[in-house]
C-alpha cells in the first residue's frame, strides 16, 4: 500500500485525466461498434474521424488566431506548463471530449434518433457542463463555467453539423484555444479576466464566420461528407436513401430533423 501511494504521488493528476479520457474514447467507439454492428472502420466514420483533415487545420488555426493574438501581446510564456498538461489538456483532453459529447452523443442524438437540433444539442451540453462544474469554487464562477462551457458545447454542435460531421474540425478548434490558453497560462494571470473572454469571443466570431461561409473560403464541399455517411450508411446495412442529413447548404439550418 505504502508502495502504491508512493506510485500515486509519483503519477502526476494528469495521469489519471488521460486514464479517464482513453476510456470516454473506447466507450463511445465500442457503443457505436455494438449498435450498429460495424468494425473498428465504420466506428471511426461515424464518429466523423474518417472525414478529410486538411481543411479542418486551416479553419481551426485561422479561428483560433485572435485568442494567439490577444494571450501573445499581453502575458508571457506560463512557466508551470508541462508536457502532460499540454498533451493531456490541450490535445488527448480535448478529442475524448469530442468524440464523446459530439461525435457520439450529439451525433447518434441526432443523427440516428433523429432528434431535432436543439434538443440533440443540448443533451450533451448540459452533461458536457456539468463534467466541468468541479473546475468552480463558488457559485457564480459555477454559473459562468455553465454558460461558457454550455454555449461553447452548442457551438461545437453546430460547426460539427455544418462541417458535414467532420470531428477534426470541432476537435482542432478546441484544441487550439486550450493550447493557447495553457501556453500563457491564463487561468493564473489577470488576462483570465476581460482580455481572454474577449479573444475567446472573438474566436468564436470568426469561427461562426468561416463555419457560415466556408464554400467561399475554401473549394466547396460537394460529396466528402456525404461520402463518409454513405460508407458508414452501408457498413450499418443501410442505404443512404434511408434517411437525411440536414442541409448543410442552407446557414444555420439548426432546426431541420436528420430523418
Amino acid at each position: 500500500m505504502t508502495r502504491l501511494a508512493d506510485l500515486r504521488r509519483i503519477l502526476h493528476g494528469w495521469i489519471w485525466v488521460g486514464v479517464a479520457n482513453l476510456f470516454q474514447i473506447i466507450l463511445s467507439v465500442s457503443a457505436i461498434v455494438a449498435a450498429h454492428v460495424v468494425k473498428l472502420k465504420g466506428a471511426f466514420g461515424e464518429l466523423g474521424l474518417r472525414a478529410p483533415i486538411g481543411r479542418t487545420v486551416a479553419f481551426s488555426f485561422i479561428a483560433a488566431l485572435p485568442m494567439l493574438l490577444a494571450f501573445d501581446v499581453t502575458s508571457s510564456i506560463n512557466a508551470k506548463m508541462s508536457l502532460l498538461s499540454v498533451g493531456v489538456g490541450c490535445f488527448v483532453a480535448p478529442f475524448a471530449e469530442e468524440v464523446l459529447f459530439r461525435g457520439y452523443m450529439f451525433g447518434q442524438l441526432y443523427r440516428r434518433a433523429r432528434l431535432c437540433f436543439w434538443l440533440s444539442a443540448l443533451i450533451p451540453s448540459a452533461l458536457f457542463a456539468f463534467g466541468h462544474a468541479y473546475q468552480a469554487s463558488g457559485f457564480w464562477e459555477l454559473v459562468e463555467i455553465f454558460v461558457v462551457t454550455g454555449l461553447g458545447s452548442l457551438l461545437g454542435c453546430w460547426i460539427y453539423m455544418r462541417w458535414q460531421f467532420n470531428l477534426w474540425t470541432v476537435f482542432g478548434l478546441h484544441c487550439l484555444m486550450n493550447l493557447w490558453w495553457e501556453l500563457f497560462g491564463v487561468a493564473d494571470t489577470a488576462l483570465g479576466g476581460w482580455i481572454a473572454n474577449a479573444a475567446r469571443l472573438l474566436t468564436i466570431a470568426v469561427a461562426i464566420l468561416l463555419t457560415t461561409y466556408r464554400d467561399r473560403f475554401w473549394k466547396p464541399l460537394t460529396s466528402e461528407g456525404n461520402a463518409v455517411d454513405q460508407t458508414t450508411e452501408q457498413s450499418c446495412g443501410r442505404s443512404p436513401g434511408d434517411r437525411k442529413l440536414a442541409n448543410s447548404d442552407e446557414p444555420f439550418l439548426i432546426w431541420q430533423r436528420a430523418s
